[in-house]
């Protein structure tokens, strides 16, 4: 294989401290009950399909396999992750009943009527999601027969769909369980029919999704759904892991370059207009499915590559974006969220209609599912092996890797601290290469206490010792406060400000007041166990709002009627650490106090939704400080914040 780095097998890297409280709470959540809630959609498909009225006429089998394979792959990562008996169990229960339905031929989907048509994209698209999650469930217990059912059905669609038979949407992401299937199997059939495919888009780019496409400069809005995307930008890659072809991990290499420049958030959130590819604005939605799909094309690239940018990329994604669009209590999620959202209702989001509410399920349930698989891949990604026995960094939190006879224990409350510190438990002589974010200027080094010199190469620093059993290897960050403007110019020009620490960005926090959405057409079972929800604001916070008489009329300023100087520098800003033992995307453990000034006339005085300021400039009066607190412990918010006009300020 021509990767640079070797992805750790799964369960290796195991989640400590506020990670693993997480993915606890994700058990105990979605994650570990999708498949109650939604069994139509989420546990059946692959196993004993059925005919589910409120999603249309026409065979559902498409739908039901992304959806139900994307959550297996989730809850069996998240089950050896955790090492958690009963999830392990349950895992194990749907492979095998999974594997049961297995046709003579070899296919392995949801398309195993007589009558099926074989053909839909949706076949190859959904059918790849189950094949994920049997590999990963192989990756994990080593279970021949799994292999072996995986390695049969992808040779079904070798077989049946070669020369025109492909189709040119989704279909192509079987790419992904091929690469992975042949790491296992050596089987060049595999490879072969994924190259085929690749050359099939670039004869018949429908939506420029093509390798050749994405080594152009061009870049169109709305020529492709962003979660596709985020899906299809890491595949000519994986195939160059395979050929060593320079070509194909170019492609990648340029498709991730392009988006990031056009159409994602400093969040790390993909702009998901109406679903599609648009540009940067302060209410530009992201699908929460992106979140994970861009995510794990970064992990790919930081394994094939050894470049650590897409480890800060995934941290991006991570620790902000993908954190501001979960409740906390990982029973709901968001389906649309926005860097600027004051309201999350039924009848806030600019896309569609109830996909801003907080919601165990939805009508179509790829978001849900995919919250699940968005916390393990996380993990698995954070560290990276090569061939030499060495280990890299890739991606800093509070996690464990244990191999035979190597632990490494990292002790962290990155990112709302600079330090990391490492437990090294090994006898042996190894490298270990500590990657230094992109954003980090000066940063200290020390091993059992001793200061050493480093020198970064490649975006790493390599730290190579003849190993005791204790070892304590520590990095400090120099993580300075950055006030920068937000290259909207493709959508409103508005130039905002946002704020950034590290990896953190840093928004304004609406306090939210849950309420219980009812609507007769909620699509999850157990309703009473598993409620929708609307986020208002909380009115009633003091901080939120000023009260006072006007021609004995009560007029009330809201509290995110903000503006922000335009030269504002990373001096003006007051940073607070706060030691407490609360949960971190509950209780802040870290704040940003910033000089503001009221902006009366910014919004109307009961908006139901998020609008753009009307003004490059805002009216402004009384000068206000605001507390920031990290964007991933919001759900609504303030994060690009509009520009004060001081030069013609309102002083009473």
């Amino acid at each position: 294989m021509f990767q640079k780095l070797i992805r750790f097998p799964l369960g290796s890297i195991t989640p400590n401290g506020f990670l693993k409280e997480q993915m606890l709470r994700n058990k105990h959540g979605l994650g570990g009950h999708l498949d109650e809630i939604e069994p139509e959609m989420i546990r059946a498909p692959f196993i004993d399909k059925v005919y589910v009225p409120r999603w249309g006429d026409g065979d559902q089998s498409g739908w039901g396999a992304e959806i139900s394979g994307s959550y297996w792959t989730g809850l069996i990562q998240l089950a050896y992750t955790l090492n958690d008996t009963e999830l392990i169990n349950k895992a194990e229960e749907w492979v095998n009943a999974m594997l049961k339905k297995q046709k003579p031929d070899g296919y392995l989907g949801t398309y195993y009527e007589d009558d099926a048509k074989i053909y839909e994209d949706y076949n190859a698209w959904g059918t790849s999601h189950g094949m994920i999650a049997l590999l990963a469930f192989y990756e994990a217990t080593k279970r021949q027969d799994v292999l072996s059912a995986v390695h049969r059905c992808l040779l079904w669609f070798c077989d049946k769909w070669s020369g025109d038979k492909k189709t040119r949407y989704g279909g192509v992401f079987i790419i992904y369980p091929l690469v992975i299937c042949y790491q296992y199997t050596n089987d060049q059939r595999l490879i072969e029919f994924a190259e085929e495919y690749l050359d099939f888009m670039c004869k018949n780019d429908m939506f420029e999704s093509s390798y050749k496409h994405y080594l152009s400069d061009k870049f169109e809005f709305n020529s492709q759904h962003t979660a596709a995307y985020g899906t299809q930008m890491m595949l000519p890659a994986l195939l160059y892991s395979a050929t060593g072809k320079k070509e194909y991990l170019d492609a990648s290499v340029k498709a991730v370059e392009k988006v990031r420049k056009y159409s994602v958030h400093p969040t790390g959130g993909p702009v998901s207009f109406n679903e599609y590819l648009g540009p940067v604005s302060s209410i530009s939605e992201s699908e929460y499915c992106t979140f994970t799909f861009f995510n794990k094309s970064y992990s790919y690239l930081s394994s094939i590559t050894g470049n650590p940018i897409y480890g800060d990329y995934m941290e991006q994604i991570f620790y902000n974006a993908a954190q501001g669009a979960r409740k906390k209590d990982e029973r709901a999620i968001a389906y649309f969220s926005s860097p600027n959202q004051i309201y999350a209702t039924g009848g806030s989001s600019t896309t569609y209609i109830k996909h801003q509410v907080y919601a165990p399920c939805f009508s179509v349930a790829c978001c849900p599912v995919n919250s699940v698989v968005l916390l393990p891949e996380f993990v698995r990604g954070m560290m990276f092996g090569d061939t030499e026995g060495n280990v890299y960094m890739n991606a800093y939190g509070p996690c464990s890797l244990q191999l035979e006879d190597l632990k490494i224990e990292e002790k962290t409350l990155y990112p709302f601290r600079n330090s990391v510190e490492f437990v090294v438990h090994s006898e042996k002589e190894f490298s270990i290469f500590l990657k230094i974010p992109a954003w980090c200027k000066e940063y200290k080094i020390k091993l059992n206490g001793k200061e050493m010199d480093g020198v970064i190469k490649e975006g790493y620093v390599e730290i190579k010792n003849s190993w005791s059993d204790g070892d304590t290897l520590s990095i400090k960050f120099e993580m300075e406060t950055e006030v920068f403007r937000v290259d909207d110019s493709l959508a409103s020009k508005k130039y905002p400000i946002a704020i950034r620490r590290g990896a953190l960005i840093y928004s304004l926090h609406i306090p939210e007041k849950w309420s219980i959405y009812h609507d007769a057409e909620r699509f999850a079972n157990n309703t009473d166990k598993w409620p929708w929800y609307n986020a208002y604001p909380d009115f009633e916070d003091a901080d939120l709002y000023d009260y006072h008489e006007m021609l004995g009329m009560r007029k009330y300023q809201i509290g995110w009627n903000v503006a922000l100087d335009e030269n504002l520098n990373s001096s003006d800003i007051t940073v607070e650490e706060i030691d407490t033992d609360g949960y971190v995307w509950e209780d802040a453990k870290i704040k940003l106090h910033v000089k503001a000034y009221r902006a009366p006339y910014l919004c109307a005085p009961y908006p139901e939704r998020t609008y753009e300021p009307f003004k490059d400039k805002q009216t402004v009066d009384i000068e206000k400080e605001i507390e920031l607190v990290p964007y991933g412990c919001t759900n609504l918010r303030v994060t690009y914040f509009p520009i004060a006009d001081i030069e013609n300020r309102n002083n009473k």
